[in-house]
C-alpha cells in the first residue's frame, strides 16, 4: 500500500513540475590524458522546447573545441486532456585540454522566454599520458523500440501502373503511406522529381486521410499522398525520384512510470522507380504526325464566311481526345491560293477523367485574303499514334470556304499610303507669270493644333494596330504584356484567402502566382517543368543565381506547407512580401 502511495506522490510531482525547465551540464570523465578528449554534454529538458536556442558556452582558454553535435528524445504527455511534449535536447561538445593540471569548465548559460538559466562549473584533472578508456557519452534516455519492427509496419511506397511505355504515352504514379503504428506527426521533407516527364497532377493530399486496407493478410491504414500522370518526353530509362518524409511515432511505455509513452522521429523514403520508354516506330509514320500519342479527333471552323477589305478571318483547328494533349504540335496548313496564313495562337484545356488525361487543344490561324473571290480551305490532316493497337492513324477536317470582297482596293490604299489618284483633276499652272500676285497666308493657331493632333492620332493608331497584330501572332509578347495584370489579380485573391485563415489554400496560390508569373515573363510552359527544370530554365535566361535560389526556396516552402497542414509555416505576410520582391526583381 505504501509503495502505491509513493508512486502516486512521484507521479503527482511529475505533473506539477512538468512546466519547469531543467538545464544541466556534465562530462563523460573528470580525469583525462593530455592527448585525450573530454565530452561536455549540456542538457535542456522541458515541455515544447522545439525552438530553444543553443546554450552559451563559457570562455574556454584551456581547451580546444574539436567538434559539436546534438541529440533529442521526446515523450508525449496528456495533462487535463491536453497533449504536451516532454523533450530532452543534448548539445554535445568535444574538448581537448591544452595543458596538464586542474582545469575548469565554467558556467554555461541559456536565455529562453525571458529567463536566464545557468549550470554549475565542472573541474577536470589533466594528467600526462593516457587514462583508462571512458564509456561513450550518453545522449540521454534511449527511447524504447516499438514491439513491432518499424520497417514492416510503416512504409512510404511508390508505384506505377506500367513500367514499359512508348514515348508520349501516359503512365500514372502514386505515393502512399502504409501504417500500423501510432503516428503523432508527419512532415514532407522532399517532393519526388520527374525529370524527363511532362507532369499532370491528378491528386495531392491536403490532409492525412487513412483508409483501412488488407495487404498479404495484414491490415494497414493507407493514405494516398500524391498521384500524377506522367508523359515521357525522351526515350530510354527514366527515373522517378523518391519522396521523403519525417514521421513521429508514439512508442509504447516501458514500465508503470513511463505511462505517457515516448516519441521517436524516423525518416521515410520511397524507392526510386525506373520507366523504360520505347521510341515510336518509324515504319509507317505519316508526314502529318504532330506528336500526339493516344486517341484523338479533329475539327475545323471559321469565325465567319465573308471578309471585306482584307479583314482577317480566324481558322480554328480543334484537336480533342485522350492522351498527351499539351504536347501535340500545330498541324501543317496546306497552301491556300490568294490567302496569307499567319502563325497560330494556341489554347489548351485538360481534365482528369478516370485517371486519364482528356481535353482539347486549339490552334487559331489568322487568314488574310489577298485577292477577291471565293477561297477554298482544303482538308487539314494530322496523324497520331495509338499505343493500344500500336499503329498510326490519320484524321482530317472537312473543306471550308469563305468569300473576300474589296481586297484589291484595300491593298492599293495601303501601298499608296492612304492616297489614291482618281484622275486628271489638277489644272495647269498659269503661264503668265507677270499677272500673278504674291499670296500670303498664315493659318490660325487652332488649325495648326488640329494638324499636329491629327498626326499624333494617326501615329497612335498605327502603333495600336501593330500592337493588336502582335498580340495575335506573338504569344510570348501577349503573355509578357498580361503578366503584371494577372499577378495583381491573383495576389488580391491570395489576400482574401489569408483574411479567411485558409492557410493551405493561401500557400497554394502563392506558389501558382510565382510559377505563373515566371511562365508569362519568360514564355515558359511551367506546368510541364519540375522545380529543378524551372531552375535550369531561369539560369539559361541569365537570371541571377542568388535570385534563382530564392525562387526555388520559396516554391519548395509553399509546397511543404501544402503537404503538411499540421507543420510549421512562415509568417504568411512575410512570404507574400518575399514573392512581391522576387516579381519586382524579375
Amino acid at each position: 500500500m505504501w509503495r502505491k502511495i509513493g508512486r502516486l506522490f512521484i507521479l503527482t510531482q511529475i505533473i506539477l513540475f512538468a512546466e519547469e525547465l531543467n538545464f544541466t551540464a556534465s562530462v563523460n570523465r573528470t580525469e583525462v590524458g593530455l592527448d585525450e578528449a573530454v565530452v561536455l554534454t549540456v542538457s535542456v529538458e522541458g515541455n515544447n522546447i522545439d525552438k530553444i536556442p543553443s546554450p552559451q558556452l563559457p570562455d574556454l582558454p584551456d581547451f580546444d573545441i574539436g567538434g559539436t553535435s546534438s541529440s533529442q528524445s521526446t515523450s508525449i504527455q496528456i495533462i487535463n486532456g491536453k497533449f504536451t511534449k516532454q523533450q530532452l535536447i543534448n548539445f554535445i561538445y568535444t574538448l581537448y585540454p591544452k595543458k596538464i593540471g586542474e582545469l575548469t569548465i565554467g558556467i554555461c548559460k541559456l536565455e529562453f522566454q525571458g529567463k536566464t538559466y545557468t549550470t554549475q562549473p565542472i573541474k577536470i584533472t589533466v594528467i600526462k599520458g593516457k587514462t583508462k578508456p571512458a564509456r561513450p557519452p550518453s545522449a540521454g534516455p534511449a527511447p524504447s523500440e516499438p514491439r513491432v519492427p518499424i520497417s514492416e509496419n510503416l512504409k512510404l511506397l511508390a508505384s506505377v501502373n506500367r513500367k514499359t511505355i512508348y514515348l508520349g504515352e501516359q503512365v500514372n504514379v502514386e505515393f502512399s503511406l502504409y501504417n500500423r503504428l501510432n503516428l503523432s506527426n508527419l512532415n514532407l521533407t522532399e517532393t519526388p522529381s520527374f525529370s524527363g516527364f511532362w507532369v499532370e497532377p491528378i491528386f495531392d493530399a491536403k490532409k492525412i486521410n487513412f483508409q483501412k486496407k488488407s495487404i498479404n493478410g495484414k491490415l494497414y491504414e493507407v493514405c494516398l499522398l500524391k498521384k500524377a500522370a506522367l508523359f515521357p518526353m525522351t526515350t530510354g530509362k527514366l527515373k522517378i525520384g523518391p519522396m521523403k518524409m519525417d514521421a513521429e511515432i508514439v512508442q509504447p511505455p516501458r514500465d508503470f512510470f513511463d505511462f505517457f509513452g515516448r516519441a521517436k522521429v524516423v525518416q521515410l523514403e520511397s524507392e526510386p522507380l525506373y520507366i523504360t520508354v520505347k521510341p515510336l516506330p518509324e515504319t509507317g509514320k505519316p508526314e502529318e504526325f504532330t506528336g500526339g500519342v493516344g486517341r484523338f479527333s479533329m475539327s475545323a471552323t471559321l469565325d465567319r464566311t465573308t471578309s471585306e477589305a482584307a479583314e482577317p478571318i480566324t481558322l480554328t483547328i480543334k484537336i480533342k481526345g485522350t492522351g498527351n494533349i499539351r504536347l501535340i504540335e500545330k498541324p501543317k496548313i496546306p497552301p491556300i491560293s490568294g490567302v496569307k496564313v499567319l502563325d497560330p495562337e494556341t489554347k489548351d484545356n485538360v481534365k482528369i477523367v478516370n485517371n486519364r488525361v482528356k481535353g482539347y487543344k486549339e490552334f487559331r490561324y489568322p487568314l488574310i485574303p489577298q485577292v477577291d473571290g471565293e477561297h477554298l480551305i482544303p482538308s487539314i490532316k494530322i496523324a497520331y499514334f495509338d499505343p493500344r493497337d500500336k499503329k498510326y492513324h490519320t484524321i482530317k477536317t472537312e473543306q471550308l470556304t469563305f468569300t473576300a470582297t474589296r481586297t484589291t482596293a484595300a491593298a492599293e490604299a495601303v501601298r499608296a499610303g492612304g492616297l489614291k489618284i482618281l484622275g486628271s483633276d489638277i489644272n495647269y499652272i498659269k503661264s503668265d507669270r507677270l499677272r500673278l500676285t504674291a499670296q500670303k497666308y498664315s493659318a490660325d493657331w487652332w488649325v495648326l493644333l488640329m494638324y499636329f493632333a491629327s498626326l499624333i492620332i494617326v501615329g497612335l493608331s498605327l502603333i495600336y494596330r501593330r500592337h493588336q497584330a502582335k498580340l495575335l501572332t506573338d504569344r510570348a509578347y501577349a503573355r509578357k504584356l498580361r503578366a503584371n495584370k494577372e499577378v495583381r489579380r491573383k495576389i488580391k485573391e491570395a489576400e482574401r484567402c489569408l483574411a479567411k485563415q485558409e492557410i493551405q489554400k493561401f500557400y497554394g496560390l502563392l506558389s501558382k502566382i510565382l510559377i505563373g508569373y515566371i511562365g508569362d515573363r519568360f514564355n515558359l510552359d511551367t506546368r510541364m517543368l519540375t522545380r529543378e527544370q524551372l531552375t535550369e530554365e531561369l539560369i539559361k535566361r541569365n537570371v541571377k543565381e542568388e535570385l534563382v535560389k530564392r525562387i526555388s526556396t520559396v516554391i519548395e516552402r509553399c509546397e511543404t506547407v501544402r503537404f503538411s497542414p499540421g507543420g510549421e509555416y512562415d509568417e504568411p505576410m512575410d512570404m507574400l512580401q518575399r514573392i512581391k520582391e522576387i516579381i519586382r526583381e524579375l
